[in-house]
């Protein structure tokens, strides 16, 4: 078997052992498939329940040479879901070629018997270039997800739109969802003098039970946990008793999702799964998944789908390019043009939240700043 750059991108056994190898050894952690799982879906506008959504492209291409073009844009009305259309291509650096080819060179150089171990060599090297390809999608996925169940809204701007034009209201995909909201005000929270908002979100629960159901879980940030439970004045004086070793561990705020579970389930409220949770974005910042000063309360761990439709490429590829499918129907594909060689995927995804008039979201912005008696 005799390799050349070209010929090793378009052998689809080798492409699909290295996006194999990278599923097997990464280590990043993909938020979204904590409350959602992947479900097909056979046309682009679909039915739902998730209020106005239009999706032309979640992800925009950061490199000048490898941009894609936008395929199609509809208004979509209340009702109904639309696929939103991923994709970006990423430049590979010629030094980055250079070695590529030399571990080729080996593999041609190397004898049958050792072409194995040769081609382990280049499976390694690929799996990094393999893992953002793959994780790309995700991650954006990720930050929308994340304002979606925070926020109970999500917006993807034309980024590029916006630089070139100066507008930032080029918007290529929002979605808005019916939750429950509920801002508390301090009256609701403050009692003669003192933070009771343990005891206030308790109440409300079991007020909301009736016609929400009882939730299994609530989410919100560290930063919120700390503040707004911890933070609260009925803590110190009527919980500290559940915590026995573990206080010194609440009092410094190094609590897990498991221990502040165990200490309030015990009272009445919902188990607490407390996020810290960042992706780096297109440019190169961390930006924070969920938002801080915000409760959710999600009847189940899962509480919905990622919908994903089969590329339009997969129907109609672009001619001399050889599509290999990842998860998602997502497809990856490498090509080559006068500028250099490029790295692609694309996919068709939108997250569907099921029954999101029955999440219940607590706006805690207007008590965030009230100080424990």
């Amino acid at each position: 078997m005799f390799l050349t750059i070209q010929t090793l991108f378009d052998d689809a056994k080798i492409v699909s052992a290295i996006i194999r190898r990278v599923n097997q050894t990464r280590k990043d952690t993909i938020y979204w498939q904590q409350y959602l799982t992947f479900r097909r879906v056979t046309t682009r506008v679909f039915k739902d329940y998730i209020g106005s959504v239009t999706g032309v492209m979640a992800g925009s291409i950061n490199s000048r040479f490898g941009e894609k073009p936008i395929r199609e844009r509809r208004n979509i009305g209340s009702g109904y879901g639309e696929i939103a259309y991923l994709g970006d291509a990423y430049q590979m650096s010629i030094d980055r070629l250079s070695e590529l080819q030399d571990l080729i060179d080996k593999f041609n150089a190397a004898k049958p018997a050792d072409q194995k171990a040769a081609m382990e060599e280049i499976v390694n090297f690929l799996a990094d270039d393999y893992r953002q390809i793959t994780l790309a999608a995700h991650k954006r996925m990720d930050i929308i997800v994340g304002a979606l169940l925070m926020l109970g809204e999500a917006t993807v701007y034309n980024k590029d739109a916006a630089i070139t034009s100066g507008q930032t209201n080029n918007k290529l995909l929002e979605i808005t969802l019916p939750f429950n909201f509920i801002k508390p005000k301090s009256g609701d929270v403050v009692v003669d003098g003192k933070n009771m908002f343990i005891s206030y979100l308790r109440e409300k629960l079991h007020s909301l039970a009736p016609d929400y159901g009882v939730y299994a879980k609530m989410v919100m940030t560290r930063a919120s946990f700390n503040k707004l439970i911890l933070g609260s004045s009925e803590f110190g004086e009527q919980y500290k008793m559940i915590l026995g070793s573990n206080e010194m561990k609440l009092s410094t705020g190094l609590v897990s999702s498991s221990l502040a579970s165990e200490v309030f389930t015990g009272i009445g409220l919902p188990r607490i799964e407390i996020k810290e949770d960042y992706v780096k974005d297109q440019t190169g910042k961390n930006v924070q998944i969920y938002a801080d000063n915000r409760i959710t309360l999600l009847p189940s761990d899962n509480i919905g789908y990622m919908r994903h439709h089969t590329p339009y490429e997969a129907t109609d590829p672009v001619q001399g390019r050889t599509y290999t499918p990842s998860e998602g129907q997502m497809l990856i594909s490498n090509y080559r043009d006068k500028n250099g060689r490029y790295m692609e995927y694309t996919a068709e995804w939108i997250p569907q939240i099921s029954n999101p008039d029955l999440i219940t979201n607590f706006d805690l912005s207007e008590i965030a700043s009230i100080q424990s008696a």
